[in-house]
């Protein structure tokens, strides 16, 4: 029986369960759909799903899922970085070996430059005129990726980057998109397991998407080049958390619902740590938290980033609450929590609490 939470088009899946828009339903990510040439990526009955016959397989919103629930048979990027890595190649280009640049994302490129201690180089001549270009979506995509990965490899201190080839050699011959799908097949086919693939076997237990786990891995190896307090550059695909513990209520709401358990609650209950190196900037934190207790900070640290470094956000000290019997955080003064104390305030002839039935 097919797995029901994978959608299968022509030699392209979606998980369904890896997206941001399932694991949160007010979530509003809608990468894959803007960039789709063919509007492929649809809502039926509130939920997002692919269109296997619109689907053509062209792989060029691949790069834009933060959590990978986008596959595709012919082509997996993060094996593709490690595999290029470790070439003498330096050019990317759709006509010699990725189906399309935009299914790699910043994280990608910027694994690769750390990877080959180089400059890469994206060939976007043929982006302007591609089929999937439609509205430049495409091509503003890929473009953006581009600069990102500078800004950050900049931030690294890690000279060279991602350059960019416009023009076409006189003597370059086209290939038919179908042929390079012939190709990428034939390459998948000739893979061969070694010791460096074995970071793309996270365990069974983990969410982080493997394209953090290999830029993680990447950023180790420059580790003695990075600075502690690295600057406050924003990106796409990591944000900072900050959390008010004047404001905030200990639900714990925003650590069970976070995808990559960036967000993680202390063993006794009492506070709320987090990992930037896990956090892929979805923002359901942010709306879950009724009380506004979480703001973005926009402060990178490169180094507690790479080595999943734990940040203590919030830290409560708990108190029985004289009328419901719960813990909640206390900050001085009556020991009531803020719920009782509202129902005492305005709803005391309604309700009875539980201090009056003893």
């Amino acid at each position: 029986m097919r797995n029901e939470s994978i959608t299968v088009a022509d030699l392209f899946k979606f998980n369904y369960y890896k997206c941001l828009r399932s694991e949160y339903a007010k979530n509003e990510c809608s990468l894959c759909i803007d960039i789709c040439p063919e509007d492929a990526m649809v809502f039926d009955r509130a939920r997002l799903t692919l269109d296997a016959d619109r689907c053509t397989g062209c792989a060029a919103c691949m790069g834009s899922c933060p959590t990978e629930a986008l596959i595709s048979d012919l082509f997996d990027p993060n094996r593709f970085v490690l595999e290029f890595s470790a070439s003498e190649n330096r050019l990317l280009s759709c006509k010699e070996n990725v189906p399309c640049l935009a299914a790699l994302s910043s994280e990608h490129l910027i694994s690769i430059v750390l990877r080959k201690e180089d400059e890469a180089i994206c060939d976007l001549s043929h982006c302007s005129e591609c089929a999937i270009n439609r509205d430049n979506k495409v091509l503003q995509t890929i473009e953006n990726s581009i600069d990102e990965s500078n800004r950050f490899l900049r931030l690294c201190n890690v000279p060279g980057g991602i350059s960019v080839k416009t023009d076409r050699l006189e003597n370059e011959v086209e290939m038919e998109r179908r042929g390079m799908f012939k190709k990428l097949f034939q390459a998948s086919r000739e893979i061969q397991e070694d010791a460096s693939m074995a970071e793309l076997v996270p365990p069974e237990h983990e969410k982080q998407p493997l394209k953090r786990i290999m830029l993680k891995n990447s950023l180790k190896r420059i580790a003695a080049d990075l600075e502690a307090n690295s600057g406050e550059i924003p990106f796409s695909f990591v944000a900072g958390k900050l959390i008010d513990p004047d404001i905030c209520n200990n639900c714990q709401e925003c650590a069970m619902f976070c995808p990559s358990e960036a967000l993680s609650i202390l063993k006794d209950n009492t506070g709320i740590v987090f990992q930037q190196g896990r956090c892929i900037a979805c923002g359901i934190c942010d709306d879950l938290c009724q009380s506004k207790a979480i703001t973005n900070d926009p402060r990178l640290d490169l180094v507690n980033f790479a080595f999943d470094r734990m940040d203590l956000l919030v830290k409560h000290t708990l108190e029985i609450c004289e009328e419901c019997k719960v813990a909640f955080p206390y900050r001085g003064g009556e020991k009531v929590c803020d719920r009782c104390a509202d129902y005492k305030d305005h709803f005391s002839d309604i309700f009875t609490l539980a201090k009056d039935m003893e």
